[in-house]
């Protein structure tokens, strides 16, 4: 958000705007309980400079005993500016969010500024992500915030909607899901997602909870293995038992010993025993490695459904990605420049349509990580994503490392 000039002039203390018919706060302040001593602080100095000054702290100015959805409603409505204190706290408080939904809600349809403050690092929320804010640790920041206050709401740039300006959020992380009852799932086992409603993250840009019940319940067709061997201790058990078995078979022909009258059946059985010992050594190895190759098929089975699931969100700029069993990033991407760059070659659309199944699992999970492997590597065109590779340069990128002969054009 662009800083407007503060209504002084020169020699004059900063002037506060009236409030008008309607207002009865100047600022709504949204922030996280663990953040609350600094935000009383910050609170504190500006109504000691600024007589008259009205905040609306929730703690403070909410009306006891009513729905505290109602109050959150009205008082940003009462209010000329919204000023949100952004840390990872606040990001995973559900109702510091659903604050920040209602005063975007407000911004768009009363053309009410929105103050974001960044007290700590964290993930902002993609609804949010398009306003500049205000770092705390910036030595000008309490005359930045007081400039902004002391600016008439009509000179202050306003909230840019998420469809205006759709590059500016691509390659945005919106949501980490958890599998139902992560925490005793076992590691052997696929998770389970739940359908009940699209998270809060992706409302702004899934709007029918159909597409996002199918999409998940496609994952959630996904079986977990029924051989006992996903208990590590019947692995274990099994995998010592024919290691000892083949050093048993290379210690028999040593104890029966081998002599010029040995009868054709014992040496039959130590020419058997010595065929077999690497056979168990080999077959007990396998057993206890038997989890990790599971592991790697069942992620594969389970990136293609991703995959297949990501054909129905991809429309909608959304795409998902799993490297495990258990958890799930959701991100915001646009694809229709790089789905124009399939369409140039024979088949475009089916080139397309493959390379969101097998590839969009992976390429969601490096731009959730913001990491991705060999990205030197990627052909030198210059790509559709402002930060990281764009989807079909990501996906040359594989073919080349798989030595595929036919890759999409970039």
């Amino acid at each position: 958000m662009p800083m407007g000039s503060c209504p002084e002039e020169e020699g004059a203390a900063p002037a506060i705007p009236p409030l008008k018919a309607g207002e009865k706060y100047h600022l709504f302040v949204s922030y996280s309980s663990v953040d609350a001593a600094w935000t009383h602080g910050l609170i504190s100095r500006l109504e000691v400079d600024h007589a008259g000054l009205k905040v609306c702290l929730h703690e403070r100015d909410f009306m006891p005993g009513r729905n505290v959805l109602e109050n959150m409603a009205d008082c940003i409505h009462q209010s000329q500016k919204v000023l949100l204190v952004l840390s990872q706290d606040f990001v995973q408080s559900r109702w510091c969010l659903l604050e920040a939904d209602l005063s975007l809600f407000g911004s768009c349809l009363e053309q009410k500024p929105v103050i974001p403050v960044l007290l700590r690092p964290c993930q902002v929320p993609l609804y949010l992500s398009h306003l500049t804010y205000l770092e705390a640790t910036d030595g000008r920041f309490y005359h930045k915030v007081v400039q902004l206050l002391c600016t008439p709401n009509q000179r202050v740039a306003r909230p840019l909607g998420l469809r205006s300006a759709p590059s500016l959020y691509s390659g945005k992380t919106l949501l980490t899901l958890d599998c139902i009852n992560r925490e005793s799932l076992p590691s052997w086992r696929v998770g389970t997602f739940s359908t009940l409603a699209v998270p809060d993250p992706l409302k702004p840009v899934l709007e029918d909870p159909e597409v996002y019940r199918h999409a998940v319940g496609i994952l959630n067709g996904v079986q977990s293995p029924r051989s006992c061997l996903r208990y590590l201790g019947c692995r274990i058990t099994l995998g010592i038992f024919l290691i000892l078995l083949s050093l048993v078979s290379i210690l028999l022909p040593l104890v029966l010993g081998l002599s010029p009258n040995q009868p054709p059946q014992r040496l039959l059985l130590i020419t058997a025993n010595i065929f077999f010992c690497p056979f168990f050594m080999i077959l007990g190895i396998n057993t206890l490695c038997w989890f990790r190759r599971f592991s790697k098929r069942k992620t594969r089975e389970l990136d293609l459904r991703v995959g297949e699931a990501n054909l129905l969100l991809a429309p909608h700029s959304v795409l998902m990605g799993s490297k495990t069993m258990n958890r799930l990033h959701f991100v915001y991407v646009v694809l229709g420049d790089c789905r124009e760059a399939f369409l140039e070659a024979p088949g475009g659309e089916a080139l397309f349509r493959e390379a969101l199944v097998q590839f969009s699992s992976s390429y969601a999970c490096c731009l959730a990580h913001a990491h991705f492997p060999d990205s030197e590597d990627a052909p030198g065109a210059p790509g559709h994503l402002e930060l990281g590779l764009c989807f079909c340069r990501f996906v040359s990128l594989q073919l080349r490392r798989q030595g595929w002969l036919r890759a999409p054009p970039v």
